[in-house]
């Protein structure tokens, strides 16, 4: 039997937040420590207090005005990278229905986010945005015809946790900062190559601060980047298991969310196109990070942006103990019930081994044009 957790949603909301504030100071500091290390390297007195604050702070600054623009530029990055293309209403009333069912229970009918489609066999989705006025919200073909509509409305919930908990900015500045790490980490190997850190001048006194951050230089290149990526991660493996547990609360459903995780998680299908920037904004992790797939896939799901499928499924069971089955039969998604608009990327309609058998809506049900539909 499950046991359950002690820990409610709002607390879990207070702790992501507090734990997010905490990692992204952590990230900023150990940008202006690179920042310092790299002024040093380029034979900038900064063991000097005044001098070494100055430059600091302003490389700092800079940096963060690169950060800025990395996080500004971030949506629309995103979008590209998957090619989405906005969807109306008229073109997809029955997932615009279903999308407007969660931002009823949401609270956000007034600034609801814009909703893309991504033509794409991989049942997945992600948000994108910086601010509810300004958000959007993009599925896959794969994921429509994958899902019964239970189970799709909980993903569109999930992804408008995202939105509520203010994770995309939380998470893209992160993913920036990691960026300027990195590309600081890189003009430090380049200045140690090129200008011989070792090199004396000036006496014996500079030579030895020259020896100084020759060191603290490779242990940046080395550990500053890892670090980086390590505050990303945890970052963003919190939020996923947050808005699981917020769209369950949403809907008061937890068990769509469950079955939904459990039927994406088994499926096969990878993305055929994503940037690796962009990897964390998914719904499930796009990169292949299955150990049983080789080295790469296993050091993958080593540094993946998102905890495993069942980690996610196995928290969200422990939140709700009692009120959920984690190995129920999946329900199967009859094809015959799929939108007339959806380009068609995938057979559909094959439920894992014991699925119940897939059943067509009777004549005249107003959800007729949509997968798992009630009366379906």
């Amino acid at each position: 039997m499950v046991r359950a957790e002690p820990a409610l949603y709002d607390q879990l909301q207070k702790e992501n937040k507090r734990a997010s504030r905490l990692l992204l100071i952590g990230s900023v500091v150990l940008a202006a420590v690179m920042v310092w290390i790299v002024a040093g390297a380029l034979s900038v007195p900064v063991l000097d207090p005044v001098v070494g604050s100055v430059v600091t702070a302003a490389g700092l600054f800079i940096g963060l005005m690169f950060v800025l623009i990395s996080v500004r530029s971030g949506p629309s990055v995103a979008l590209r990278a998957a090619k989405a293309r906005e969807v109306s209403r008229e073109e997809a009333p029955e997932l615009w229905n279903l999308f407007d069912e969660v931002c009823v229970n949401a609270g956000i009918m007034g600034n609801q986010p814009r909703l893309y489609l991504v033509d794409d066999p991989a049942p997945n989705a992600f948000a994108t945005g910086l601010k509810l006025e300004d958000s959007h919200i993009a599925v896959t073909t794969g994921l429509i015809e994958t899902l019964p509509r239970y189970e799709l409305r909980a993903v569109l919930a999930h992804e408008v946790a995202h939105i509520l908990n203010d994770d995309i900015r939380a998470v893209t500045i992160a993913v920036a900062t990691a960026g300027l790490i990195a590309l600081l980490a890189d003009v430090l190997v380049r200045s140690l190559w090129f200008r011989g850190a070792g090199r004396s001048r000036g006496g014996n006194n500079q030579g030895g601060a020259q020896a100084l951050f020759l060191l603290l230089g490779l242990l940046a290149v080395i550990l500053a980047p890892l670090a980086a990526q390590l505050i990303r991660f945890a970052v963003s493996r919190q939020r996923e298991y947050l808005a699981d547990a917020t769209a369950a609360d949403l809907l008061r459903d937890p068990q769509s969310m469950v079955n939904a995780l459990r039927r994406i998680g088994g499926d096969t299908a990878q993305l055929s196109r994503f940037e690796v920037a962009t990897a964390h904004l998914w719904f499930e992790e796009p990169n292949d990070t299955d150990p049983t797939h080789g080295k790469a896939a296993k050091m993958a799901s080593r540094f993946a942006s998102h905890p495993s499928i069942q980690d996610r499924v196995e928290r969200l069971a422990r939140l709700n103990a009692g009120t959920v089955s984690t190995d129920a039969p999946l329900p199967a998604v009859d094809p015959r019930t799929l939108p007339a608009w959806l380009p068609r990327s995938r057979g559909g309609g094959q439920g894992p081994p014991g699925s119940p058998p897939p059943t067509s809506p009777p004549p005249g049900s107003p959800f007729g044009g949509f997968p798992g539909m009630p009366g379906s």
